[in-house]
Protein backbone atom coordinates (compact mmCIF):
# COMPACT_ATOMS: atom_id res chain seq x y z
CA UNK A 1 0.00 0.00 0.00
CA UNK A 2 1.77 3.50 -0.81
CA UNK A 3 2.19 5.83 2.01
CA UNK A 4 1.32 9.47 1.19
CA UNK A 5 3.54 12.10 2.17
CA UNK A 6 0.72 14.17 3.80
CA UNK A 7 3.58 17.07 4.50
CA UNK A 8 4.52 17.04 1.36
CA UNK A 9 1.08 17.16 0.01
CA UNK A 10 -0.66 19.80 2.24
CA UNK A 11 2.08 22.61 1.08
CA UNK A 12 3.72 21.67 4.69
CA UNK A 13 0.91 23.03 6.48
CA UNK A 14 0.15 19.38 8.16
CA UNK A 15 2.24 17.87 10.89
CA UNK A 16 1.47 15.19 13.45
CA UNK A 17 0.18 17.01 16.67
CA UNK A 18 1.10 20.53 15.77
CA UNK A 19 -1.07 23.39 13.78
CA UNK A 20 0.80 25.31 11.28
CA UNK A 21 -0.01 28.69 11.11
CA UNK A 22 0.94 29.83 7.68
CA UNK A 23 -1.44 26.85 6.18
CA UNK A 24 -3.81 29.78 4.95
CA UNK A 25 -1.00 31.76 3.49
CA UNK A 26 2.05 31.27 1.08
CA UNK A 27 4.69 29.19 1.82
CA UNK A 28 6.59 30.31 4.57
CA UNK A 29 9.33 29.32 7.23
CA UNK A 30 7.56 26.27 8.31
CA UNK A 31 7.41 25.03 4.60
CA UNK A 32 11.13 25.95 4.58
CA UNK A 33 11.51 23.82 7.89
CA UNK A 34 10.31 20.68 6.17
CA UNK A 35 12.19 20.50 3.21
CA UNK A 36 15.11 21.06 4.65
CA UNK A 37 14.48 18.07 7.06
CA UNK A 38 13.88 16.26 4.04
CA UNK A 39 17.11 17.59 3.03
CA UNK A 40 18.76 16.40 5.92
CA UNK A 41 17.42 13.41 5.36
CA UNK A 42 18.94 12.89 1.87
CA UNK A 43 22.12 13.63 3.01
CA UNK A 44 22.51 11.06 5.32
CA UNK A 45 20.83 8.47 2.76
CA UNK A 46 24.52 9.87 0.92
CA UNK A 47 21.76 11.68 -2.15
CA UNK A 48 23.79 14.74 -1.79
CA UNK A 49 22.35 16.32 -5.45
CA UNK A 50 19.13 15.84 -3.97
CA UNK A 51 19.73 17.91 -0.65
CA UNK A 52 21.15 20.53 -2.63
CA UNK A 53 17.54 20.66 -4.73
CA UNK A 54 15.73 20.31 -1.33
CA UNK A 55 17.80 22.80 0.69
CA UNK A 56 17.40 25.30 -2.15
CA UNK A 57 13.71 25.38 -2.82
CA UNK A 58 13.97 25.69 1.12
CA UNK A 59 16.27 28.93 0.81
CA UNK A 60 14.25 30.30 -1.94
CA UNK A 61 11.43 30.63 0.75
CA UNK A 62 13.01 31.86 3.49
CA UNK A 63 16.32 33.83 1.72
CA UNK A 64 17.56 35.15 4.74
CA UNK A 65 17.54 31.79 7.22
CA UNK A 66 21.25 31.84 8.38
CA UNK A 67 20.31 27.84 9.30
CA UNK A 68 19.25 27.21 5.52
CA UNK A 69 21.85 29.03 3.98
CA UNK A 70 24.19 27.04 6.12
CA UNK A 71 22.55 23.55 5.42
CA UNK A 72 22.68 24.44 1.72
CA UNK A 73 26.76 25.23 1.64
CA UNK A 74 26.70 22.07 3.54
CA UNK A 75 25.43 20.32 0.99
CA UNK A 76 26.96 22.34 -1.56
CA UNK A 77 30.37 21.05 -0.30
CA UNK A 78 29.29 17.11 -0.53
CA UNK A 79 29.04 17.88 -4.37
CA UNK A 80 32.00 19.11 -4.99
CA UNK A 81 30.96 23.01 -5.14
CA UNK A 82 33.47 24.19 -2.34
CA UNK A 83 33.80 28.10 -4.02
CA UNK A 84 29.87 28.18 -4.21
CA UNK A 85 29.71 26.70 -0.52
CA UNK A 86 32.54 29.07 0.92
CA UNK A 87 30.31 32.11 -0.97
CA UNK A 88 26.98 31.55 0.75
CA UNK A 89 28.67 30.51 4.21
CA UNK A 90 30.43 34.06 3.99
CA UNK A 91 27.08 35.35 3.49
CA UNK A 92 25.42 33.76 6.32
CA UNK A 93 28.33 34.96 8.58
CA UNK A 94 27.40 38.81 7.80
CA UNK A 95 24.03 38.09 9.08
CA UNK A 96 25.53 36.01 12.17
CA UNK A 97 28.97 36.81 12.93
CA UNK A 98 29.40 34.67 15.50
CA UNK A 99 27.66 31.37 14.91
CA UNK A 100 29.84 29.02 16.00
CA UNK A 101 27.79 26.15 13.66
CA UNK A 102 28.67 28.85 10.99
CA UNK A 103 32.40 29.59 11.58
CA UNK A 104 32.73 26.18 11.92
CA UNK A 105 32.11 24.84 8.44
CA UNK A 106 33.68 28.04 6.82
CA UNK A 107 36.54 27.08 8.42
CA UNK A 108 35.77 23.69 7.13
CA UNK A 109 35.32 24.64 2.98
CA UNK A 110 38.60 26.60 3.63
CA UNK A 111 40.73 23.82 4.72
CA UNK A 112 39.21 21.81 1.91
CA UNK A 113 39.90 24.79 -0.24
CA UNK A 114 43.45 24.63 1.23
CA UNK A 115 43.35 27.90 2.83
CA UNK A 116 45.16 27.06 6.11
CA UNK A 117 45.40 30.30 7.33
CA UNK A 118 41.85 31.44 6.64
CA UNK A 119 40.56 28.37 8.01
CA UNK A 120 42.35 28.66 11.40
CA UNK A 121 41.33 32.03 11.81
CA UNK A 122 37.74 30.96 11.61
CA UNK A 123 38.29 28.05 13.84
CA UNK A 124 39.88 30.08 16.67
CA UNK A 125 36.94 32.40 17.09
CA UNK A 126 34.85 29.53 18.34
CA UNK A 127 37.60 28.95 21.07
CA UNK A 128 36.68 31.70 23.78
CA UNK A 129 32.95 30.31 23.49
CA UNK A 130 31.57 28.14 26.39
CA UNK A 131 30.15 25.61 24.35
CA UNK A 132 31.95 24.06 21.17
CA UNK A 133 30.32 22.86 18.51
CA UNK A 134 30.29 19.10 17.62
CA UNK A 135 33.53 18.27 15.74
CA UNK A 136 35.46 21.39 16.67
CA UNK A 137 38.08 19.69 18.40
CA UNK A 138 38.76 17.02 15.62
CA UNK A 139 38.83 20.06 13.06
CA UNK A 140 41.34 21.83 15.66
CA UNK A 141 43.40 18.91 15.32
CA UNK A 142 44.16 18.94 11.91
CA UNK A 143 44.51 22.30 11.17
CA UNK A 144 46.99 22.11 13.87
CA UNK A 145 48.92 18.68 12.16
CA UNK A 146 48.94 21.13 8.63
CA UNK A 147 50.47 24.45 11.08
CA UNK A 148 52.98 21.79 12.64
CA UNK A 149 51.62 22.61 16.10
CA UNK A 150 51.90 19.06 17.50
CA UNK A 151 51.76 20.00 20.66
CA UNK A 152 48.34 21.47 20.31
CA UNK A 153 46.77 19.25 18.11
CA UNK A 154 47.74 16.25 20.57
CA UNK A 155 45.58 18.22 23.03
CA UNK A 156 42.44 18.41 20.53
CA UNK A 157 42.65 15.11 19.82
CA UNK A 158 43.45 13.56 22.61
CA UNK A 159 40.06 15.28 23.90
CA UNK A 160 38.26 14.66 21.08
CA UNK A 161 38.65 10.44 21.44
CA UNK A 162 37.80 10.46 24.93
CA UNK A 163 34.74 11.64 23.37
CA UNK A 164 34.53 9.32 20.36
CA UNK A 165 36.78 6.25 20.80
CA UNK A 166 35.54 4.62 17.63
CA UNK A 167 35.62 7.69 15.03
CA UNK A 168 38.53 6.08 12.86
CA UNK A 169 39.47 9.54 11.92
CA UNK A 170 40.38 11.11 14.77
CA UNK A 171 42.45 7.97 15.33
CA UNK A 172 44.09 8.53 12.27
CA UNK A 173 44.92 12.06 13.55
CA UNK A 174 46.41 10.89 16.26
CA UNK A 175 48.63 8.64 14.73
CA UNK A 176 49.66 10.89 12.48
CA UNK A 177 50.41 13.59 15.41
CA UNK A 178 52.47 10.69 17.36
CA UNK A 179 54.47 10.02 13.97
CA UNK A 180 55.51 13.17 13.85
CA UNK A 181 56.74 13.81 17.13
CA UNK A 182 58.96 10.46 17.01
CA UNK A 183 56.33 8.19 19.14
CA UNK A 184 56.42 5.80 16.37
CA UNK A 185 55.05 2.43 18.26
CA UNK A 186 51.94 5.21 19.54
CA UNK A 187 51.63 5.97 15.85
CA UNK A 188 51.45 2.38 14.53
CA UNK A 189 48.81 1.38 17.70
CA UNK A 190 46.71 4.24 16.62
CA UNK A 191 46.65 3.37 12.94
CA UNK A 192 45.93 -0.18 13.76
CA UNK A 193 42.66 0.72 15.90
CA UNK A 194 41.67 3.20 13.20
CA UNK A 195 41.81 0.06 10.50
CA UNK A 196 40.04 -1.96 12.63
CA UNK A 197 36.75 0.08 13.27
CA UNK A 198 35.87 -0.49 9.76
CA UNK A 199 36.36 3.00 7.73
CA UNK A 200 35.28 4.22 4.72
CA UNK A 201 37.50 2.43 1.87
CA UNK A 202 39.32 5.76 1.16
CA UNK A 203 40.79 5.85 4.68
CA UNK A 204 41.03 2.49 5.15
CA UNK A 205 43.25 2.39 2.22
CA UNK A 206 45.32 5.60 3.75
CA UNK A 207 45.85 3.36 7.01
CA UNK A 208 47.34 0.52 4.81
CA UNK A 209 49.77 2.90 3.46
CA UNK A 210 50.26 4.30 6.63
CA UNK A 211 51.03 1.30 8.35
CA UNK A 212 53.43 -0.43 5.50
CA UNK A 213 55.07 3.27 4.07
CA UNK A 214 54.38 5.95 7.01
CA UNK A 215 57.10 7.43 5.43
CA UNK A 216 56.02 7.61 1.73
CA UNK A 217 52.46 8.88 3.29
CA UNK A 218 53.48 11.42 5.39
CA UNK A 219 57.05 12.17 4.28
CA UNK A 220 60.06 13.50 6.73
CA UNK A 221 59.73 15.48 9.52
CA UNK A 222 60.11 13.02 12.36
CA UNK A 223 60.54 15.17 15.93
CA UNK A 224 61.58 14.03 19.23
CA UNK A 225 59.61 16.00 21.28
CA UNK A 226 56.83 14.53 23.53
CA UNK A 227 53.48 16.99 23.83
CA UNK A 228 52.90 18.52 26.61
CA UNK A 229 50.70 17.25 29.12
CA UNK A 230 47.56 19.89 29.39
Amino acid sequence: MKVLNLARISGACFLPGLLVASCAGAPGPSSSRVLSAEAHQALLSGDAAKAVRLDQEALARSPDDVVLMNNLAVALGRIGKKRKAEALLQQALVKSPENPRILLNLARIELALGKIGSAYGYASRIVSRDHWPGGFRTLMGKLDIDRGDYQEAHIYLHEAQERHPENPLILTYLGIVHYRIGELADSRKNFQSALALHPSPALARTLRSLLVHPERVLGGGVRGERPKSK
